[in-house]
């Protein structure tokens, strides 16, 4: 007889999707199955499972609403979002409530879920459960003298933002260029990124991919104007951002997203096991390199900039940077 995987809860409103879920794990895993949120909820109270398998698109509830509150009831389970539709909102609901591990796109390949269940299943089963945050938290309770942000952003008055939002404890630095982020990666600790997805001409998202899959203690919380949903999808499965915010934000929801932020990096650093929860999906081959490549570029240019205004060149910062990041030097 073969050793199950796992145990699976399968959530979906089309009785046809629920059979070739079924059909396509119950070799490996133990398969239960619910027709909507509602129910699926009532078996989270009488059953554990490993990894939740959920469609975004139900009536009554939907799954970003559910795994909300399959977050709350089982900690311990991996969550994967089946989606086939663009609904901006639903997917950072998702992204900031219900903390989802991977979202797969529908239809989807047989092969790839399978594997994804399995990694799901077994970092469920392996890995330690991950400790609630507080129910309310309160950035000026928490003693964040260890802890620095990062924020990069074009505009300086983010950073301004940010420090007004976080623990009077905290030490904010910004950086208004990839390379200058680079640079202070390579000299300062950092536990949490606040970053736009763009930085003038710079695509910020392929260093937040980076970051997680050689950093996994690093906590990133993206700010951003506007995005498309492939491309917050694909920081969830390639760089497990940790929150994504839309500009322009409240500040009391600033403070609470960067407190809770903090408390997350500080249970990442204390339990390293724990990354494996937010486990990165690769990136596409020569991610990497082409990011070094850029980021040389760019302090290249910024080089007279910086002896303009009497500071030290980034590009003589940026050695160390690349070095604590990409293992280069």
């Amino acid at each position: 007889m073969r050793v199950k995987k796992g145990s699976v809860l399968c959530v979906d409103d089309e009785p046809n999707i629920l059979r070739s879920l079924h059909w396509m794990l119950h070799k490996d895993f133990d398969v239960m199955t619910a027709p909507d949120g509602h129910a699926a909820l009532e078996m989270l109270r009488k059953h554990d499972f490993d990894v939740i398998v959920s469609d975004q698109r139900m009536p009554g509830m939907i799954g970003s609403e559910f795994l909300r509150e399959a977050c709350k009831l089982s900690p311990r389970a991996m969550r994967i979002l089946l989606t086939g539709y663009s609904d901006m909102q639903a997917i950072l609901r998702s992204i900031n409530e219900g903390e989802v591990f991977r979202f797969v796109n529908k239809p989807w390949s047989n092969e790839e879920l399978s594997t994804t269940v399995a990694e799901a299943a077994a970092i469920a089963r392996t890995q330690p459960v991950p400790a609630p945050p507080p129910a309310q938290p309160a950035p000026d309770s928490i003693d964040d003298t260890l802890d620095s942000i990062l924020v990069l952003d074009e505009d300086p008055e983010l950073a301004g933002f940010v420090k007004q939002s976080a623990s009077p404890r905290a030490r904010i630095t910004h950086a208004s260029s990839m390379a200058e982020a680079v640079a202070l990666l390579g000299s300062e600790s950092v536990s949490v990124v606040v970053s736009d997805t763009r930085v003038g001409r710079m695509d910020t998202t392929p260093l937040l991919k980076v970051l997680k899959q050689r950093h996994p203690e690093i906590v990133s919380v993206v700010l951003a104007s506007d995005s498309d949903v492939d491309a917050v999808i694909k920081l969830i499965n390639q760089g497990q951002v940790y929150r994504f915010i839309p500009k322009p934000v409240k500040p009391a929801f600033l403070k609470i997203m960067l407190a809770s932020a903090v408390h997350k990096h500080r249970e990442l650093r204390r339990t390293p096991g724990m990354g494996r929860r937010h486990a990165v999906q690769a990136a596409p081959a020569g991610t990497e390199d082409r990011l070094v490549k850029a980021v040389q570029e760019e302090a290249m240019r910024l080089k007279p900039q910086a002896h303009s205004q009497g500071s030290a060149s980034v590009l003589g910062r940026l050695g160390g940077g690349l070095k604590k990041l990409f293992g280069i030097g």
